[in-house]
């Protein structure tokens, strides 16, 4: 890369325009030589005048006879469709990127000049693109925990904690955000790898029948798995190399090198995140907010630049449309809030 910013006003100066950001876009994703994104050609495109509000961007037009159709680099992209200028939604990946525990919409929509809507619309689709593709299975020494979003099961009334526990019960064979279970709490599974990814799934039910699987699913066999004394964990062993339990409730925090520290660590910026930036979130919007946590995590001790880039490597064909994120059926009426007075750990 041709620049190092280390504050805003850097990265401000040096994405000063609208074409300097699709200029960088193009030299991203094209390397030199313009694709169509439509037919995939890449046969030199016929250069056109943009009309409308971006006038002085690059814009093309396939020159391949069948097709023919304009392009430009926002094209089948999350930035696909949207009125707001490149440099807003640089910004704002940028500014997702550095805040430790995450940015509201509001505080968003006032730093880029959005409306509140649009920035939530934004912070989303930009969620959509942080999520980890390909997957490969974590390696070494491995911790796994599970946290509990939502508010207090007992300061509830009788009669709401058995319509709660019924509800729960007929949700599990569906999909968790789509579950009738408008005031019951949401586990949260997280695995981590030591100097490494973390990867987290809400879930129904943190279960041996859920628990199991997802941990074979995403740890290799030969990878040291570290957990609690939960009763769901007590036949990992059977899948696992070796499975070391740090019994917290006889006060064991650590045994030798094994202990569940990190995740622990990692689930105190997850939550101050919901306490002191987002305050509540939409339980159908959880895995996108794990997914852009997990991102940052991850990438925590890059240099700022690095970050930013790391963040926009796949903004193609991760377009999030508003329809999808409000679809017609109704939103549980509850919003998720972390509890200081933990239930479970």
């Amino acid at each position: 890369m041709d620049f190092n910013f280390k504050t805003i006003h850097e990265f401000n100066d040096y994405f000063k325009d609208e074409k300097t950001c699709y200029e960088y876009l193009e030299s991203q994703v094209w390397q030199g030589i313009a694709v169509c994104p439509h037919c995939a050609t890449t046969k030199v495109p016929y250069k056109v005048k943009a009309r409308g509000k971006f006038q002085d961007i690059p814009s093309y037009r396939c020159s391949e006879r069948a097709c023919g159709l304009p392009f430009t680099v926002r094209t089948d992209s999350i930035f696909e469709g949207s009125k707001v200028e490149l440099r807003k939604w640089f910004q704002a990946a940028y500014e997702i990127t550095v805040a430790k525990k995450g940015i509201s919409s509001y505080e968003l929509a006032e730093r880029i000049g959005v409306s509140q809507k649009t920035g939530w619309f934004i912070n989303h689709r930009l969620r959509a693109m942080l999520k980890e593709t390909n997957p490969e299975l974590l390696v070494g020494m491995v911790e796994v925990d599970e946290t509990y979003i939502g508010g207090k099961e007992k300061n509830k009334s009788k009669k709401k904690r058995a319509e709660n526990k019924a509800a729960k019960e007929a949700a599990r064979n569906k999909e968790w955000w789509l579950a009738p279970t408008p005031d019951t709490k949401i586990p949260v599974v997280g695995i981590l790898q030591r100097n490494g990814r973390v990867r987290l799934q809400p879930m129904v039910a943190a279960d041996k029948k859920t628990l199991l699987p997802l941990i074979a699913k995403n740890v290799s066999k030969d990878a040291v798995v570290v957990t609690d004394g939960l009763q769901a964990y007590t036949d990992l062993g059977g899948i696992q190399k070796l499975h070391v339990v740090v019994n917290h409730s006889a006060d064991e925090w650590v045994k030798g090198e094994y202990s569940t520290n990190n995740i622990e660590g990692f689930w105190s910026i997850f939550k101050r995140g919901i306490v002191g930036t987002f305050h509540s979130l939409s339980p159908r919007h959880l895995h996108r907010y794990c997914d852009e946590f997990a991102h940052r995590y991850f990438n925590r001790l890059q240099p700022i630049d690095n970050r930013f880039v790391e963040s926009i490597k796949e903004f193609r064909g991760t377009r999030l449309k508003y329809r999808t994120l409000t679809p017609n059926q109704p939103e549980p009426h509850r919003k998720l809030r972390y509890n200081k007075n933990k239930t479970a750990n």
